[in-house]
C-alpha cells in the first residue's frame, strides 16, 4: 500500500473511532514505527488530526476543510461507486449542473460521450474532462474569478448561474446528517442553495466520511433534496432515518448490488 492511501485510511480510522494508536496502526499496515509517526506528523501539519503521545485524535474544526488535492485522493473508490450510480440518473436531453467538488470531478470522467446532455459547470477540470470526450455532450463553463482548485467563484458566477434552469443538479457538501447538509465555506453553500430554486431535481453525492459530520455553515434541510447517493459506510441506523426524509436514497455497495 502506498503512503497516500495509507494516510487516507488513517484519516478514516480517526474519524470513525476518534483516536488511533501508533501500535495498532503498525499492526494494521505492517510498517515501522518511524513510518507511522511520519504519517501522523504529516497529517497533523495539514491540520487533519492532532498528534498525541502514542497516537493521534480527531481534530474537529467546523470552519476547516481539507485541501482540494488531498480530498481528491480520499475515499476515491467510494466516490467512483457513487459517481457510477449518479450517472445512471442522467437521461438523454437533460440539462445538468455539475459542481466542481471532487466527486463531481470523478463523475465527469464517467459520463458517456454518446449521452445527449447539456452540462454547465463551475470547474475548469470538470469542463476539460467533458470536452475531451468529443461526443454528444454540450459543455458550458460559468465564469468568475478562478481559484487554485480550478473552480470559478464570486459575483460574476452567481449572475451567470441565475440565467439557467436545470433538469438536474449534482453537488456535494462537507457533511450531512438527518437534520441537513453542512459546508465550511460560503461559496459552495450559495451554489447549492441557488440550485434549489433553479433545478427540478437535486442530487447530493456524499460519501460516508461525511455522514454525521457538521460544519460551520448550515446548507439546507434534507427534504429539499430529491436524491442522496452515498455508500455502505454510512451507518445503517442513519440510513433508516434518511429514508424517512430523502425522497430517493441510493446506497452503493462494494459488491455492485446498490441499495435503493
Amino acid at each position: 500500500m502506498n503512503s497516500v492511501r495509507r494516510r487516507n485510511e488513517i484519516i478514516m480510522d480517526v474519524r470513525r473511532s476518534g483516536s488511533v494508536s501508533v501500535d495498532e496502526l503498525m499492526l494494521a499496515y505492517g510498517v515501522s514505527v518511524e513510518t507511522i509517526r511520519r504519517d501522523l506528523r504529516i497529517l497533523d501539519e495539514k491540520g487533519i488530526v492532532r498528534r498525541t503521545y502514542g497516537g493521534a485524535v480527531k481534530r474537529e474544526q467546523t470552519t476547516w476543510d481539507m485541501p482540494y488535492y488531498d480530498r481528491m485522493q480520499l475515499n476515491l473508490e467510494r466516490k467512483e461507486a457513487i459517481a457510477r450510480e449518479a450517472v445512471l440518473l442522467l437521461e438523454d436531453g437533460d440539462s445538468v449542473f455539475v459542481d466542481g467538488n471532487t466527486t463531481g470531478l470523478v463523475l465527469s470522467r464517467l459520463i458517456p460521450a454518446d449521452k445527449n446532455l447539456t452540462i454547465v459547470t463551475n470547474s475548469a477540470m470538470v469542463a476539460l474532462n467533458l470536452v475531451q470526450k468529443k461526443g454528444k455532450l454540450s459543455v458550458y463553463m460559468v465564469g468568475g474569478e478562478v481559484g487554485e482548485d480550478g473552480m470559478t467563484f464570486g459575483y460574476k458566477l452567481h449572475c451567470e448561474l441565475r440565467q439557467y434552469r436545470f433538469d438536474k443538479a449534482l453537488f456535494s457538501c462537507m457533511g450531512f446528517g438527518t437534520q441537513g447538509i453542512y459546508y465550511s465555506k460560503w461559496e459552495p453553500l450559495q451554489i447549492a442553495q441557488m440550485m434549489v430554486e433553479q433545478s427540478n431535481h437535486l442530487i447530493l453525492m456524499a460519501d460516508s466520511s461525511k455522514a454525521n459530520r457538521s460544519g460551520f455553515l448550515f446548507g439546507m434541510e434534507l427534504d429539499r433534496i430529491q436524491t442522496l447517493v452515498t455508500d455502505e459506510g454510512t451507518p445503517h441506523d442513519m440510513r433508516e432515518s434518511l429514508r424517512e426524509t430523502v425522497r430517493n436514497l441510493i446506497v452503493t455497495s462494494s459488491d455492485d448490488q446498490s441499495e435503493r
